[in-house]
């Protein structure tokens, strides 16, 4: 549940002769607090007080006095104070500070971001997670990367712990495998047989990418976002302290607990958010590949097979948006000669010859998907990701009031998205 807007108020008690890199201390506590993120801050000036250290003083300060006291006070949500506060121990120095919790009757602060600072990774992650021994034959393990619908599978020892991981590209560059698992529940048993031939002989061991980078239960969901982030991650591993595998963390389970969070966020209260909710169309991708609807069968496969998604959106010659074709699509959609020759061009490793596709007397009708889903540029990051989860997509079509294509969404810029709005 997310904790309830509870407000407080700092006060920091200085003079005006207090220094700071050779400026007024206050001036630097603003910009430090202004930089940290803070909602705001003010620095207040006295008529006229004195302090501790100046009760000997023959008289007390006034205005033209360099001694005239100032107060920087800040008010903010509870959880922001309490991070950001420890941050300025060295610039407060031995200056008196103040902290209370203030009634509100009204106020209008820095949005928290869609993660409350109190929830860590091992409260959302998939527990247990899927892992494989480092023995264990590579047809098997490739398997329950398929079966469980995963980008990456541990590998673990004899203890649990975390020593390798899987993905499709490990089994692209290591064994030669030229189909992305996702593919291989479209094949016929003798294909399937054909395509997984080099996988004989092979074990986990064999394929997996040693020291795999991981995050450890306590680690908030921001902080695992920006590793996922950094090193092209969509699945990470979670794990105990002493490296046993706990679980595994993917965008979807991070997805969910944004949504989750919002939903039980009231939208109305005393204290409201500074900042509306970020639309869709500030973070989507406007470079969208896609293909005529009227386009030669041949060429659209050719254009398929030349994008790193295998996925296209298909428009009319109005630019509206009437379908999408991807690899599995249109595998399932060719039979026979057709069907062997577009298989064999997505195991190639170099670019097929639009000659040696099939469909060059033919169209796309039948084969792509009619009325993808699609989201308004208008709705907010959150209300895409409540679609991508509710749908099981990894990414939407963003259309205009007149059904035009305006670009895609998928979750790994959802993911970004959400990081950029975090604590």
């Amino acid at each position: 549940m997310a904790p309830a807007d509870t407000v407080q108020r700092v006060r920091i008690y200085l003079s005006r002769d207090d220094q700071w890199e050779g400026g007024p201390r206050y001036l630097a506590l603003l910009e430090q607090l202004r930089r940290a993120g803070a909602t705001g801050a003010t620095a207040l000036q006295g008529l006229a007080g004195f302090g501790p250290g100046q009760r000997a003083r023959p008289a007390i300060a006034d205005r033209t006095d360099q001694h005239q006291p100032i107060v920087v006070e800040w008010i903010d949500r509870e959880e922001r104070v309490a991070r950001l506060l420890p941050l300025l121990d060295t610039l407060i120095g031995e200056a008196l500070v103040t902290l209370e919790t203030v009634p509100v009757y009204q106020a209008t602060l820095r949005a928290r971001g869609p993660f409350t600072p109190d929830r860590s990774v091992g409260e959302v992650m998939r527990r247990p997670a899927p892992a494989v021994a480092a023995g264990t034959p590579l047809a098997e393990a490739l398997d329950l990367l398929v079966d469980e619908h995963l980008d990456a599978l541990p590998v673990v020892d004899e203890a649990g712990r975390l020593i390798g991981m899987i993905t499709g590209q490990d089994l692209i560059w290591r064994v030669g495998l030229r189909l992305p698992p996702a593919l291989l529940p479209s094949l016929s048993a003798d294909e399937r047989t054909a395509a997984l031939a080099p996988l004989a002989g092979h074990a986990a061991r064999d394929v997996m990418s040693a020291e795999p980078r991981s995050v450890g239960l306590s680690t908030t969901i921001p902080q695992a976002l920006v590793t996922m982030v950094e090193w092209g991650y969509t699945q990470i591993p979670v794990v105990e302290h002493d490296g046993r595998l706990a679980g595994l963390l993917g965008q979807e389970h991070v997805l969910r607990e944004a949504v989750a969070q919002a939903m039980a966020t009231p939208d109305e209260g005393a204290v409201r958010d500074a900042e509306p909710p970020t639309p869709v169309r500030l973070v989507m991708q406007t470079a969208a590949h896609y293909v005529a609807a009227s386009a030669r069968l041949n060429l659209a496969l050719a254009h398929l097979l030349a994008t790193p998604e295998r996925r296209l959106l298909v428009l009319d010659d109005n630019g509206r948006l009437v379908g999408a074709l991807d690899d599995a699509t249109a595998l399932r959609g060719l039979a026979g000669a057709e069907r062997a020759s577009f298989l064999k061009a997505l195991q190639s490793p170099r670019p097929t010859p639009t000659t040696a596709l099939p469909g060059e007397e033919r169209g796309l009708a039948g084969l792509f998907v009619v009325d993808p889903p699609a989201i308004d540029p208008q709705s907010s990051v959150l209300d895409a990701a409540r679609r991508l989860l509710e749908l099981g997509v990894e990414r939407l079509a963003v259309i205009d009031d007149e059904q035009k294509l305006s670009g895609i969404i998928a979750r790994g810029g959802l993911i970004r998205a959400l990081m950029q709005q975090s604590e």
